[in-house]
């Protein structure tokens, strides 16, 4: 589980908005943190290989990159 910090966040409403645009400009999807009653948490889970970890962690980089305001990562 990851909490988000959303003061750091452009145009990210909520976990659920987060995961909704993570999904549409990333292709990758994570669960919400409200549907287990975690308000602005995600839940993060895998079983792949390392190489397909390392690329989908990228991709989150850049979307948190992309949606940061100030300082990227």
């Amino acid at each position: 589980m990851v909490k988000l910090n959303l003061s750091l966040l452009d145009g990210i409403r909520d976990d659920m908005d987060f995961c909704l645009k993570l999904a549409e400009e990333e292709s990758l999807v994570v669960l919400p943190g409200i549907t287990v009653g975690l308000k602005n948490w995600v839940r993060i889970t895998f079983a792949a290989d390392p190489s397909h970890l390392e690329d989908a962690l990228g991709r989150i980089k850049t979307f948190y990159n992309r949606h940061t305001r100030g300082i990227k990562m």
